[in-house]
């Protein structure tokens, strides 16, 4: 069974300082984790229909992967994942939500064409976003100051109880690359 095949790319953010809920694995069972940006990590996950499992080390080398290989399949497996959940934009005050079934919104972050074709209509400069949870995915234009307060508002009701949190930042996209946005609201 050729398991990194089936690979999706999962955004993920660090856990919480002084998190000591992480269990020690040695590194050929260890998950996938490539560094993205910030506290934001991409993980790589298999759909077993009852839950998802991380794609581990001991997968790539038992399958003669690279990690760019599996990145390159991951997104392809995002994308299809995505595609399959008839994912709809919805506007929410000066912002704007994104559904796509519940597992992967946050991970769109990963897909350029979203922000490059699909979200186009809903923002004309640069975006900002708030992935506070795997299933959340907000976002307005980064010149909207309510815009920005409604993102962060967003943040404050899932952030830190949230299930499977991701971040507490917003970020934007500027010049085709995300960053954490610095500027006061």
């Amino acid at each position: 069974m050729n398991i990194p095949e089936q690979a999706i790319a999962y955004l993920k953010g660090s856990p919480p300082e002084g998190d000591k809920s992480a269990l020690e694995l040695s590194p050929k069972d260890s998950p996938v984790v490539r560094p993205h940006l910030d506290c934001l990590h991409v993980c790589y996950l298999v759909d077993d229909k009852q839950s998802y499992a991380y794609i581990q080390n001991r997968h790539m080398e038992e399958e003669g992967i690279t990690a760019d290989e599996l990145h390159q399949i991951g997104l392809r497996n995002l994308r299809n994942q995505i595609a399959q959940s008839t994912p709809k934009v919805r506007p929410y005050g000066n912002i704007f939500s994104f559904i796509a079934g519940g597992s992967f919104e946050a991970s769109v972050m990963l897909l350029d064409e979203f922000w490059d074709n699909e979200f186009r209509k809903f923002v004309k400069g640069e975006y900002a976003i708030a992935i506070p949870a795997r299933d959340v995915l907000a976002f307005c234009d980064e010149q909207s100051d309510q815009g920005v307060i409604e993102l962060q508002q967003v943040i404050n009701r899932v952030w830190p109880t949230g299930d499977h949190i991701v971040s507490d930042k917003i970020y934007i996209k500027h010049q085709d690359k995300w960053q954490i946005r610095t500027r006061a609201n």
